[in-house]
């Protein structure tokens, strides 16, 4: 049967059990870096000697792939696959992937990894089928900024490292969705600060500003109603210099018609100063396929915004589109802060 955990319980559950295969769920960098390395590691002791890496696609050669997992015996090498599965898993991949988990054997080991798990991909015949199997899924996912306290204070407990509350909220701030800068600030605490109290001071000795966020975390911010947050996000995309701002007012833009669409009844008389509409929300939300875990984002904002506000967020946005068509940047970035710290107020 599959088992979940968490990346930093990996090693600790390779002591534990032994499994047929491996599914790594996520995109942060430094977990998926680490998560394949501890497995590498750990099937080099069971006698593997040779690797693989795959990337599934639509010119993947399965009848190459399923003869080389096939390829064991008394005189054959044990070998490890890494398979890097796409987002998009049409019909024919998982048609393939259902013959590849029924090849699972313990001469082979098979690491999966997927971007993303979604109900949809839970509910295919091959995912089914790998949920019957002792099968370790490791958790991937780069830490929430509400996450990230806690896994600091898990990372620097391993490295015998002891960090004031006070370090690890700023170490939290500075290094949001930057595990890898994290670590090595944590490998240098370490080299600086050996069976010491790292304090406060200490931590901002270390410190470089490495915290790396995209626009949908901006958005998400708004939403939540974190002005500060949203600016400082926002102030981060415009030092990076890699998004362009137009694609920050699309997809805001997209976001205030989608709550025009979930605040609005069309039978309802509309009064310019009255909040959104909530009645009948869920019925909106389904209609417009809102996912659940976002929903109450949504909720939020259209409690918090009245029609007249919305309108004048649109205009507003329609105001930063004219001064991208006179190249005039400076502003544009000038007045999505005003939007943003507006919207989420």
């Amino acid at each position: 049967m599959l088992v979940r955990i968490f990346a930093n319980k990996l090693s600790y559950s390779l002591q534990q059990q032994a499994y047929l295969g491996y599914l790594l769920v996520g995109q942060d960098p430094l977990l998926l870096e680490e998560s394949k390395a501890t497995i590498l590691e750990f099937a080099r002791q069971l006698g593997v000697e040779q690797k693989q890496d795959v990337v599934i696609d639509s010119s993947t050669d399965w009848s190459h792939l399923f003869s080389e997992l096939q390829t064991f015996g008394l005189f054959s090498h044990k070998q490890i696959f890494f398979l890097t599965l796409p987002e998009n898993l049409t019909t024919a991949i998982q048609q393939q992937l259902q013959q590849l988990v029924s090849l699972f054997h313990s001469d082979i080991i098979i690491v999966l990894q997927l971007a993303k798990l979604t109900t949809a991909i839970e509910k295919q015949a091959w995912f089914v089928a790998l949920t019957q199997l002792p099968i370790l899924q490791v958790n991937c996912q780069t830490p929430t900024i509400e996450q990230l306290p806690q896994w600091i204070q898990q990372r620097a407990n391993a490295m015998s490292i002891e960090l004031e509350p006070a370090a690890i909220e700023l170490l939290a701030y500075n290094y949001e969705n930057n595990l890898a800068a994290l670590k090595q600030v944590l490998q240098l605490m370490q080299l600086l600060y050996p069976q010491q109290h790292i304090t406060l001071l200490n931590a901002s000795q270390c410190i470089e500003q490495s915290a790396v966020f995209s626009p949908y975390q901006w958005v998400d911010a708004i939403l939540q109603g974190k002005k500060y947050r949203a600016a400082r996000i926002l102030e981060q995309l415009e030092n990076e210099g890699d998004i362009q701002p137009v694609m920050l007012l699309r997809i805001l833009q997209k976001e205030l018609f989608l709550l025009l669409q979930l605040g609005c009844d069309s039978q309802a008389k509309i009064h310019p100063h009255q909040s959104l509409m909530t009645n009948g929300l869920k019925e909106r939300f389904d209609q417009l396929r809102i996912w659940k875990n976002r929903r109450p984002l949504y909720s939020a904002t259209i409690q918090r915004l009245t029609y007249q506000q919305l309108y004048h967020l649109i205009h507003q946005l329609t105001e930063v589109e004219k001064e991208l068509k006179q190249n005039n940047e400076t502003k544009v970035w000038q007045k999505l802060q005003e939007i943003s710290i507006k919207m989420a107020s």
